[in-house]
């Protein structure tokens, strides 16, 4: 049963929280991208622990390092890209701090396992899109502002 003679002003939200800030373009790939990085530290963190044995054989760097930093970047990344997708007003300040210390674990994790295998061949390229990823997610966070007010 409907209820065509409704009150103006009744209604259970008004127009304005009814529709949400269409998601922008960079906003979504920037959700997809950390949900991408979340998804291969998943694989990460599954595979160490699949892999167990044979890492425990090699040289260098621990299983439990590898298990542990894929269930870290796992467990921030999933939420994360949540956040982002559905434009949470904490979002932004969340990924201005994570990606930097992601980058920096990159570099860091890079660094010990460059000891152990030659992994400078594309040191350069490397070096070029840890800087170009946090500059556009710093800009799309930036030029996004109103699409994360939503909520407020």
């Amino acid at each position: 049963m409907s209820n065509t003679h409704q009150v103006p002003g009744s209604e259970p939200f008004p127009p304005e929280e009814r529709r949400r800030k269409k998601r922008p373009f960079l906003v979504t790939l920037l959700a997809l991208l950390v949900l991408f990085i979340s998804c291969i530290n998943l694989i990460r963190l599954i595979e160490a622990i699949r892999t167990w044995d044979f890492l425990v054989s090699l040289p260098g760097v621990s299983p439990l390092y590898i298990a542990l930093t894929g269930l870290i970047w796992t467990m921030v990344g999933f939420p994360l890209a949540w956040g982002i997708w559905r434009g949470y007003p904490k979002a932004p300040l969340a990924t201005q701090i994570l990606v930097p210390v992601y980058a920096l674990y990159y570099w860091f994790d890079r660094i010990i396992i460059a000891q152990t295998i030659n992994a400078s061949s594309n040191l350069l390229f490397a070096i070029i899109i840890t800087v170009v990823v946090i500059l556009l997610t710093f800009w799309t966070l930036h030029i996004s502002k109103e699409y994360f007010r939503q909520y407020d």
